[in-house]
């Protein structure tokens, strides 16, 4: 039992209980969520995509001198020991046009990133003391030294140079600050920069390229331009994991007398950089912006570093790149628009069982709703909560936005679902679920012309839900009205208790079953084996053959009411230019662990669950899909079929026309603290706090080598991907936790389902 059913549960005996790290989407991806959809006969292009990097700047590494850290911005937060926001040790201000970080703790710690080995090391940043009186700073296991600080004084400050030999990789940097006064709780200092490198001759009155710097407003020849302006030596550089139809543009130029000199470089963990483009420019009142175009195509789906370099620039003057964008060369088109949407979850599924990853076998409609969908073997669930994974399917939103993020919470009131923004349009909308995790007590029956639960306590078969939305379909479809309708059935699927009667069970492997497991307590002994000592819940290979058995009789029963909703739409006349799709919430996992724990642990057997996707028109029928896909895609996917506008997300459609994301795109799952990121072959896991581990599954599928420390570039990518997922939950968050109020029913039915 949960600890916090465990209060519910409690008070129902008692008398009955009634998310910079944040990536702000391209607005390339926001116009599309919300523009019309062609029509399924001929699907239109979608806009062209581009991303500016001046935009991702935040999450992109700035060099001058050394690696800098620019305080009181976004920039800095996925350098913070692995933690994510709200920090309490320091808060972004503004001071005289200059953002910096108030440092309200005694010590803060930054981690920096040594990509080549120093002989000797400086760390120097500017400051204006508060109420401290000195800082000390200790690099990685080495003391640097003390500077006094004197109030009120604005001053860039060097501790002394580390004379030992660093090697190349991550450091953590410890500033620690003395002198406050008792009782005192005004800020220690404020922080504008750090930097970390080579000792530089400027000392005090070294001049950082800030973020604020760093872009400018550039004309040359009466042609204006938003620039990176780059003093040299200077870099930028933004880790991607780059499409194959991805190229960079830009205006090049010199500002000020002069001359200068930049390249375009491509870095990849272990392998010497690539230059893809070297300049010479010349400044003064001539000067005239030439074009830059670069094709990105070798370096496409791996993780790089592309960095932007400036490698001279007379005193004075600036290297500049005007409007730098990333930009797809070709165009995606979008989903067809449908008048009829189906969303159909599966609870407990795993892909395996199902075709076309698994046998047919008695799974006839599903046979043949796989061989006219595609198949996406490459989407990944966003959390092991079914009912988050639920609430992103129908918001849009991922679980830590739309703040249902545990089993004992709910779906706020303030978040809008796909049911509801239809409605506003005067669509028809209705939901059906068989699963005790998205009833009404858990906030999934508000804005439905039609909501209905069926308990798994109920003496009715486990397909019930499924022939409900059959016969409401079919009463829509009869009165031969025009309009919108969008239909959501969370049906039991594969998880218990199974609807098999004993004499049923009686026949299925493995022979003179003896074990503990049996169709309508199925789910309560698996509840019991969890909250055993770890060294207790095992289930023996019998059990596992049994449930298996079960799984399957039960997903046979339910497969005949699939198929009877599929006729309804093909007696209408309507199937083809429907949008159907079937997806599970979260799978059951594998032994050892007991399966279909209701907040299992972040692995890739529990996030790995089925998706078909039947386009209108059939397009992509029977077609195996890879690009990287979650959840949140289904609802941008089914908003834009019903011309709708909402979350940005991905389109399914291009997905299967085979459109990679621009700049790669890490697939976070979270629970709790913990996380789990896949970005491309690599896999990402840790909790808050900690230094993560990285492994790269298409080497190494058990996940046994930690190569965080060995691949730089791959590791600190799929970390800020992290830390953007996470970061939204404290910028974005619909709402706070709201929690559920269980009522005896759903008790009830919680208990008989395993989770409590």
């Amino acid at each position: 039992m949960t600890s916090r059913f465990a209060v519910v549960v409690a008070g129902l005996a008692l008398g009955g209980l009634a998310p910079a790290c944040e990536q702000k989407p391209s607005a390339a991806a926001s116009d599309a969520a919300g523009a019309p959809a062609p029509s399924a006969d001929a699907p239109s292009p979608a806009p062209r995509e581009s991303e500016a990097l001046i935009a991702r700047l935040p999450s992109c590494e700035v060099r001058h001198r050394g690696f800098l850290l620019d305080l009181g911005t976004a920039a800095t937060r996925a350098s913070r020991g692995f933690r994510a926001e709200p920090f309490e040790d320091v808060a972004d201000a503004e001071r005289e046009g200059a953002s910096v970080a108030r440092v309200l703790v005694p010590r803060v710690s930054y981690e920096i990133p040594l990509d080549e080995a120093h002989e000797e090391t400086e760390v120097s940043l500017r400051l204006r003391p508060g109420v401290a009186r000195s800082v000390t700073a200790v690099l990685g296991e080495r003391r640097l030294g003390s500077v006094k600080l004197a109030a009120g004084e604005t001053k860039t400050v060097s501790f002394p140079v580390l004379k030992a030999a660093l090697a190349a990789g991550r450091y953590t940097l410890t500033l620690s600050f003395a002198g406050r006064p008792r009782g005192s709780s005004d800020p220690l200092a404020e922080l504008d920069w750090i930097r970390v490198g080579p000792p530089d001759e400027a000392g005090a009155s070294y001049a950082a390229p800030t973020l604020r710097d760093l872009t400018t407003d550039a004309v040359l020849d009466g042609v204006p331009r938003r620039a990176l302006a780059l003093r040299a030596p200077a870099s930028v550089r933004c880790r991607v994991l780059l499409s194959p139809d991805a190229e960079l543009r830009a205006d090049l130029g010199f500002w000020g007398d002069g001359k200068g000199a930049l390249d375009v470089r491509v870095l990849a963990d272990g392998e010497a950089p690539v230059v893809l483009e070297e300049r010479k420019l010349t400044g003064g009142p001539g000067a005239t912006w030439t074009p830059l175009r670069v094709s990105l195509k070798e370096h496409a789906a791996r993780v790089v570093a592309l960095e932007l370099r400036a490698l001279e620039s007379t005193k004075g003057g600036r290297v500049l790149f005007g409007d730098p964008l990333l930009v797809r060369t070709s165009e995606a088109s979008r989903v067809p628009e449908a008048s009829t949407v189906v969303l159909f979850v599966s609870a407990g599924t795993d892909r395996r069982v199902i075709p076309p990853w698994g046998p047919s076998g008695g799974l006839t409609a599903l046979g043949e709703l796989s061989r006219a969908s595609a198949a996406f073997s490459a989407y990944r669930a966003p959390t092991t909560v079914p009912a988050a994974v639920v609430g992103s399917l129908l918001t849009g939103e991922p679980p830590q936005v739309h703040a249902l993020e545990d089993q004992a919470a709910r779906l706020p009131k303030v978040a809008r679902t796909l049911g509801e923004l239809l409605k506003e349009a005067s669509g028809r909308t209705a939901m059906f679920t068989g699963a005790p995790t998205t009833f009404s007590a858990f906030g999934f029956d508000a804005g439905w012309d039609r909501f209905a639960q069926v308990s798994p306590v109920q003496d009715v078969e486990a397909t019930q839900p499924v022939a409900s939305a059959a016969r409401w379909l079919d009463d829509e479809l009869g009165g031969g009205e025009a309009g919108r309708r969008l239909l959501v059935i969370h049906a039991r699927g594969a998880h218990p208790p199974w609807d098999v009667s004993r004499e049923e069970a009686a026949l299925l492997p493995p022979e003179e079953y003896g074990g503990q497991l049996e169709p309508r307590r199925g789910g309560i002994v698996l509840s019991r084996l969890r909250s055993q000592r770890r060294g207790q819940k095992k289930l023996g290979d019998d059990d596992w053959a049994r449930l298996r058995a079960l799984v399957q009789a039960s997903l046979n029963k339910q497969d005949v009411a699939l198929g009877q909703l599929i006729s309804v739409l093909k007696k209408k006349g309507i199937w083809e230019s429907t949008l159907f799709v079937f997806v599970g919430d979260v799978a059951p996992g594998d032994p050892p662990d007991t399966p279909f724990d209701p907040a299992g642990d972040l692995s890739e057997e529990r996030l790995s669950v089925p998706l078909l996707v039947k386009f209108p028109g059939g397009k992509f029928a029977a077609k195996e899909v890879h690009t990287p896909v979650t959840t949140v895609d289904v609802a941008a996917t089914v908003l834009r079929a019903l011309k709708l506008q909402g979350p940005a997300g991905a389109d399914l459609f291009a997905a299967a026309e085979g459109m990679e994301p621009l700049l790669g795109r890490g697939l976070v799952a979270s629970l709790g603290d913990r996380y789990s990121t896949r970005l491309g072959p690599w896999l990402l896991e840790g909790a808050l706090g900690k230094p993560p581990r990285l492994c790269q599954l298409d080497v190494d599928p058990a996940c046994v080598n930690d190569v965080f420390a060995l691949k730089p570039i791959a590791g600190w990518a799929a970390w800020q991907w992290t830390c953007d997922a996470f970061s939204a939950g404290a910028t974005r968050r619909l709402a706070p936790r709201e929690p559920a109020s269980i009522d005896p029913d759903t008790g009830a039915a919680l208990t008989v389902w395993g989770d409590i």
